[in-house]
């Protein structure tokens, strides 16, 4: 039995290991050439970019190829898609800051996360801290939490902490944004349908295809005007 787990932690870590090693090895090739002196260069970053993602991101089965395609593709919809949003976002931001008197209402506004705790929330949350204009200030947090600014009660959420029956999440983030007309909790949503298409990983407490994720709760900023 020992044996047996033994063996599938290795093989789960060896097929990981080549299939993020491999890639790694082509970016090499795209951004350095192909050329003979350096390989030995590219090899070396490649397995050690990849053993480190290993040890960070350690594989929790054995990797299902046939999703590969899929999960490639999404990536490469999210990654179009941030692109999109951050430039969006930041002809937005300086439209707002080159105005005569300044169009900036900062406001923070509660959202639900609705991403299972991992990797894919993990980027989920960096990818909405690089968005001109708005920023994750505070969480996940449980949903019955009242600390820091512009603390609501469960209720106005429409999140219950508990009820262990409901499907809406437990837990939220405080999103703060210059201008509610930037809409974060929406971007915040679409962003983590995003994150798990990619990583093929599951939400937790509600079906992250539908819009349920939007409903969120602004409170005025505590008279700030600069941009997160």
């Amino acid at each position: 039995m020992g044996v047996a787990v033994v063996s599938s932690s290795v093989v789960r870590l060896a097929v990981s290991a080549v299939l993020r090693g491999v890639p790694l090895g082509l970016l090499w090739v795209a951004l350095a050439g192909w050329n003979a002196d350096y390989a030995l260069y590219g090899v070396v970053s490649a397995a050690a970019a990849a053993g480190l993602s290993l040890v960070l991101l350690p594989p929790q089965r054995l990797p299902q190829l046939r999703r590969w395609p899929r999960r490639v593709w999404n990536g490469l919809m999210l990654a179009g898609w941030f692109a999109g949003q951050s430039a969006q976002g930041g002809v937005d931001v300086a439209v707002r800051a080159l105005r005569r008197t300044p169009d900036i209402e900062p406001v923070t506004v509660r959202a639900p996360v609705v991403v299972a705790e991992g990797p894919a929330r993990e980027l989920a949350m960096l990818m909405m801290n690089l968005m001109p204009g708005s920023m994750i200030q505070r969480g996940p947090f449980p949903a019955g939490s009242t600390r820091g600014a512009g603390a609501v009660s469960p209720s106005r959420t429409g999140v219950s902490a508990q009820d262990p029956h409901q499907r809406r999440p437990q837990e939220l983030v405080e999103l703060h944004t210059l201008s509610p007309e930037l809409d974060p909790a929406v971007q915040w949503r679409q962003l983590q349908q995003r994150t798990a298409a990619a990583f093929d990983a599951a939400g937790h407490g509600e079906d992250l295809t539908s819009g349920r994720g939007a409903d969120a709760v602004g409170t005025p900023g505590r008279g700030t005007t600069s941009g997160p």
